[in-house]
Parts: structure tokens; C-alpha cells; sequence
């Protein structure tokens, strides 16, 4: 592996994080399935997304619009200045393949098996996208599923059943229910195509619960964003109380720094209490780390192994991080990644100013293979030092905090939300709805 570049100081306002606990749709999958070892399969995407797709490089700017506005001479950044972009690996998963397959050859790293995904868009009688639908997956002729969840943002379903611990298949059963009895359609799916199923009624997504996890890498270059966390900690929460109203909430925190340092992981569980997990936060100071990479794995394995809730309800772990996890652990992240898929987990990454290529990479599969998102922060805010330019081919850069809020809307509602065209700082390459166009 090529030697990791020295991490730059990250500027990220806590409040941007304000609006990310809302809530998360995280479609729950089978349990109990042992988990293959990694392998380096064959890329065979191009038959997973249209041929508008394209190559993972990076595009021109085609908009340019007014920045927001800074802090004067304050040392940290006014509510909403940070900048930011993300991509749905997801929606553009021929280019992601492709991306991955290139990478892990070129960084010397472990990838996941990502051939033959099921791809279905489940959709009512109106034709309209129906998320919330429980469906179950299994090898044509089983008597057992090996997914059983939801259909996703926009009626969305996307599982790689190789990482799940179901081999290559090239057909798939796919049962859909809407009612939670007797399945609505039963239909035989080729893997690789997206396939458009339609209900005789409409799915209905009210989650019962939200579990949410902060892991958070508390080294050293970390101090200001554990100091912002803390500080708007309640704001946070309280956003999360009244944007699901109803929706029994349970928070965890998980942070981490290094081999050598006071501590490696500190995990504190689950809470109902607004106010323990301010309590948690206040606990705890920035410091250790020294060198590059930090105990990410072990992190991101002791959040996917919490006692998260079973059933229709939402689970998201957030991991806050500018450093990947030493080179002989970057097996054991993707394996904790595949832990949390098991587990109906959705991973989004944010990605700091420190964050290089090895950490690009890890960060975009585990978001990747639990249907998540991977953020970055750009450097059209001025804050903070220069940040690398993710290997995508399109995104919008927006406000931080309000492409969280955005990715809490879409996935409280079931329904992708957009950033207006007043909200789009700038545009790089052909995007359109979260798919990167020719």
C-alpha cells in the first residue's frame, strides 16, 4: 500500500449534524448467515445501472452559484457555512464497480464480492414508488429467505446477495408483501437488471422506531468536532424528537482512537435519554493518535454488533472520521460493514479534510453494501484546509447541513429530496437526481 497522506485540519460545525438524527429508513435483512471471506470478483456491472452511467472520474464544473457567507474573524465557521457533496453508489453502481475494481488493485486493497445484486423498483398500482414494502429473498426453490426487509428510498431495492453470504446467484425469488400476510407478488428476478415490480395496493412506511449511533474518531485532529457535538448535542436530539413524532428514539455512541492510546474503543450503548447522551459527549476530549491511520475497524465492528431493534424501524450509525483503519484491518472493516448489512444497519460516512484515497474507498463500500450515502466536504466554504477531490463523476455541493437534513427527508419520507437550485453552490459533471449522466 502506498504510505497514507498526513491528515489536514478539518473544520466540521457540529450543528450540521443537527438534522441528521431525524431518522433513517434502514431496511432490516436475514439473520444468521455466516459470512464469506472476501474475494476479488469479476466486475460485470454494466448490465447493473443504464448506460448513462459514467466512469467514476472527475467531471467539470457546469454551476457556479454564491457561496455562503463566513464567520468574520471568528476562528470557527457560522451555522451553515460548511460545504459539502455526496454520492448514492447505489444509483450509480456500474460506474461504482467499475471504481472499485480499479482501486483495490491500484491502493493494494481487500474489496467485497459485488457481482450479481439484486435490483428490483417496487411501485404501487398507480405506478407511483412504493417504500416500506417487506419483501424476503431466496435461491429459487428454498424454503428459507436470506433478506428479508424493505424496499427503500423510491420503492428502491438493492442487496448483494454474495455479501450476504449467498453466493453468485443468477435468479433470485423475490416476495413482496403489503399487509405483513400472505405475500402479493412472487416473482423470479435475473440478477443484474433492474426490475420494475408493481403491487395490486401501495406499501406504507410509518417506522416504528429510530436507533441512531454516532462512532466518532476521537483523536487529536478531532477536538473541534467532538466540541461542537457536545456543545449542540441537545439541539440535536430535539430536532430528532420533532421531526418523528411517535417514533420511539434510542441513541449510542461509540468513539475511538488508537493502539497505544488511553483507549482504543469506548462503547456506551444504547440510551432513550436526551440527556445521558449529552452526558456521553462531555465525557469525552480529543487527543492521541499520532500517526495516519486510526482503530476504525474495531469501531465500525462494535457499532454493527449493538443490540439494534428487529422489525419495521429505522437504523442508522453515522461514522465521523478523517483517517481509514491500519492497512491489515481494512479486511475486518468491510467485514464489519457486511455485519451491519446482516443487521438491517445502514452506514452513512462522512469523510473529513484528512480523508485520502485508502479511506475514500473503505468508507464508500461500507455506505455502499448497507444502502447509504457517502458525504464529503468540499472546499468552496474556504474553511479549513484543502479537502481531496472524491473519484465520482457528478455531485451538487450544498450546505452541510443542508444535505443532511435532505438525506433524513428522503429517508424519513421514503422519497428522494432534492437541493432547490438557490441551495447548489455548484454542480460537477451531469447530475440528475443522485445519477451521474453523460
Amino acid at each position: 500500500m502506498k504510505p497514507f497522506a498526513p491528515p489536514l485540519a478539518r473544520l466540521i460545525p457540529a450543528t450540521a449534524f443537527a438534522a441528521l438524527v431525524a431518522a433513517c429508513a434502514a431496511p432490516p435483512v436475514g439473520l444468521g448467515i455466516e459470512l464469506p471471506a472476501l474475494t476479488a470478483p469479476a466486475v460485470t456491472g454494466d448490465r447493473a445501472m443504464s448506460a448513462t452511467v459514467v466512469e467514476p472520474v472527475v467531471a467539470m464544473e457546469t454551476v457556479i452559484t454564491a457561496a455562503p457567507e463566513f464567520s468574520g474573524g471568528s476562528r470557527t465557521p457560522r451555522r451553515g457555512v460548511v460545504t459539502a457533496g455526496d454520492i448514492d453508489d447505489g444509483l450509480n453502481l456500474a460506474a461504482f464497480q467499475r471504481y472499485v475494481a480499479g482501486a483495490a488493485s491500484r491502493l493494494d486493497m481487500p474489496q467485497v464480492n459485488l457481482g450479481n445484486p439484486v435490483l428490483a423498483r417496487i411501485t404501487g398500482p398507480d405506478g407511483q414508488p412504493a417504500p416500506g414494502v417487506r419483501i424476503t429473498l431466496r435461491r429459487p426453490g428454498a424454503t428459507d429467505p436470506f433478506y428479508d426487509g424493505y424496499s427503500g428510498v423510491d420503492g428502491m431495492v438493492t442487496v448483494f446477495p454474495a455479501v450476504l453470504g449467498a453466493g453468485r446467484l443468477s435468479e433470485v425469488e423475490l416476495r413482496a408483501f403489503s399487509d405483513g400476510n400472505g405475500p402479493e407478488v412472487v416473482q423470479r428476478l435475473t440478477t443484474g437488471t433492474r426490475t420494475l415490480i408493481h403491487l395490486p395496493e401501495p406499501g406504507d412506511w410509518n417506522p416504528d422506531f429510530l436507533d441512531l449511533v454516532f462512532v466518532l474518531d476521537t483523536t487529536g485532529s478531532m477536538g473541534d468536532e467532538l466540541a461542537w457535538l457536545t456543545r449542540e448535542m441537545r439541539g440535536i436530539v430535539g430536532t430528532a424528537a420533532r421531526a418523528a413524532p411517535g417514533v420511539d428514539i434510542r441513541y449510542g455512541l461509540i468513539v475511538y482512537r488508537d493502539q497505544g492510546d488511553d483507549y482504543v474503543v469506548q462503547n456506551y450503548g444504547f440510551t432513550p435519554s436526551q440527556a445521558t447522551m449529552v452526558n456521553w459527549l462531555r465525557g469525552q476530549s480529543a487527543g492521541g493518535g499520532g500517526d495516519y491511520p486510526e482503530a476504525a475497524a474495531d469501531a465500525l465492528r462494535a457499532g454493527a454488533a449493538l443490540d439494534w431493534r428487529r422489525g419495521k424501524g429505522e437504523r442508522l450509525m453515522i461514522h465521523i472520521a478523517d483517517a481509514p483503519p491500519h492497512s491489515p484491518d481494512a479486511r475486518a472493516y468491510l467485514d464489519a460493514a457486511r455485519l451491519a448489512a446482516l443487521t438491517g444497519v445502514q452506514v452513512y460516512g462522512l469523510g473529513a479534510s484528512g480523508v485520502a484515497d485508502e479511506a475514500e474507498f473503505l468508507m464508500r463500500q461500507a455506505a455502499a453494501i448497507t444502502n447509504g450515502r457517502y458525504m464529503f466536504l468540499t472546499d468552496d466554504s474556504g474553511v479549513g484546509n484543502a479537502h481531496a477531490e472524491p473519484a465520482i463523476a457528478c455531485y451538487r455541493v450544498t450546505a452541510l447541513t443542508g444535505l443532511l437534513t435532505r438525506v433524513l427527508q428522503s429517508e424519513l419520507s421514503g422519497h428522494r429530496v432534492e437541493a432547490t437550485g438557490a441551495q447548489v453552490i455548484r454542480e460537477v459533471g451531469s447530475y440528475a437526481a443522485g445519477v451521474c449522466r453523460q
